[in-house]
């Protein structure tokens, strides 16, 4: 039975629940997110909070770690 690769380096260190909240958050921040504008999954995070289209370049303001900060609160 293989073992899943720890996310950037956090491997034992920090403890369990530490980890499990970062890696939530690492997957919704590495998530393909569609474009509002054109519909393309190619919405990528620029800085914190500004997200840019790579096929229309087509910028937003949003979250910081998703495009609506609402669908990210949701549990």
């Amino acid at each position: 039975m293989t073992r899943s690769k720890s996310l950037r380096g956090l491997g034992s260190k920090y403890g369990g629940t530490l980890r499990k909240r970062y890696t939530k958050v690492f997957r919704t921040l590495k998530a393909k997110k569609e474009c509002p504008s054109c519909s393309n999954m190619r919405l990528k995070r620029v800085a914190s909070g500004i997200w840019k289209c790579a096929s229309c370049g087509y910028t937003v303001a949003g979250g910081a770690y998703d495009v609506s900060p609402a669908k990210a609160q949701q549990r």
